[in-house]
């Protein structure tokens, strides 16, 4: 059974959010006014096709879906309060997006290869009813 947490606030809203089904993530992207392209983070301070400064671009979600293009778990904590290990990844996001490095759920590296399909995951934080992002292999996200 997985925990439904719709309620809850994104630690970075201009990410990504909750999607309907209460555990899954959507992506935020701001559409440029000019060209139509998709930027990611959904601030970015411009249009990295056209150069439009993006003052009135749209908020456009998109499933949180991705590619693990590697990974490397952590033994060090590089922030203060970070738990490990952890395992970092460089994600591409959706089926053409941009790559972002992100955190995976799982400890274990033998759960992961280069190529799997991901899905973004909402998990919660011990700071109360907000949530952050984690990556899962697509088929765990579907249970």
């Amino acid at each position: 059974m997985t925990l439904d947490l719709r309620g809850y606030q994104p630690r970075h809203p201009t990410l990504y959010q909750l999607a309907a089904d209460g555990e899954s993530l959507d992506f935020v992207f701001a559409q440029c006014p000019a060209c139509g392209h998709l930027a990611f983070p959904a601030d970015a301070p411009g249009c990295s096709q056209c150069g439009d400064p993006m003052k009135d671009a749209a908020r456009i979600t998109r499933p949180g879906t991705g590619t693990l293009l590697e990974f490397v778990t952590l033994h060090v904590p590089l922030l203060p309060g970070m738990q490990v290990p952890r395992i970092a990844a460089d994600i591409r996001l959706g089926e053409d997006g941009p790559i972002e490095e992100g955190v995976m759920a799982t400890t274990d590296e033998s759960q992961l290869r280069v190529g799997m399909p991901l899905r973004a995951v909402a998990h919660p934080l011990p700071e109360g009813e907000v949530f952050d992002c984690r990556f899962v292999p697509a088929t765990e996200a579907q249970r």
